[in-house]
């Protein structure tokens, strides 16, 4: 697949390179970051790189988008965005971070809204997910936003930093797409 970009108002987004190395070394060294993702904790510096390098095959061989978040204002990396579908399925599911200085600014949701737009138009997808720890509800209210739909809790879910979290899901169908204008 091409180099794709896509552009919302208040961001755009393209593939990951090497150029977002340091500010993902940067942002993903947060322990807020670390505390809802699976970003490893310390993050070691070379973390980044093999990051990037793993992504960039990935898009490459078509097995998942990793998109770098970039504040149109300011023209500065926000934060990551990756949508890993499951062709046979014709579904995806979606994860992502945002640097700690772009909370609150609408750009999670913005950029989920544009990746959910890029599965069903570009991707061909019928269905989009996206989970996150029952602790992190802002995260939650981003899918919401964005159109997706709850669909309940998982127990135990995840095994993370030494103890079993719960998750959330949220997902949206390709028949739901736009109906509540999210599109």
């Amino acid at each position: 697949m091409k180099k794709t970009i896509l552009r919302g108002s208040a961001l755009w987004m393209r593939p990951l390179a090497e150029q977002d190395i340091a500010p993902i070394l940067k942002y993903a060294s947060a322990p807020e970051i670390a505390a809802n993702t699976f970003v490893p904790q310390p993050y070691p510096p070379k973390a980044a790189q093999e990051f990037v390098r793993k992504v960039s095959k990935e898009w490459q061989s078509g097995q998942a988008y990793t998109f770098a978040i970039i504040e149109a204002q300011s023209g500065c990396f926000a934060g990551v965005m990756g949508i890993h579908p499951v062709p046979e399925h014709k579904r995806a599911e979606v994860g992502y971070w945002i640097g700690l200085p772009f909370w609150g600014r609408g750009l999670a949701t913005q950029a989920l809204r544009l990746v959910i737009q890029f599965g069903f138009e570009e991707l061909g997808l019928n269905r989009i997910a996206a989970g996150h720890f029952a602790d992190n509800p802002a995260s939650g209210r981003v899918m919401q936003k964005a159109g997706m739909r709850c669909e309940g809790a998982r127990r135990a879910y995840h095994y993370h930093r030494d103890s079993f979290k719960d998750s959330v899901w949220y997902a949206i169908l390709r028949e739901e797409y736009g109906t509540d204008g999210t599109r």
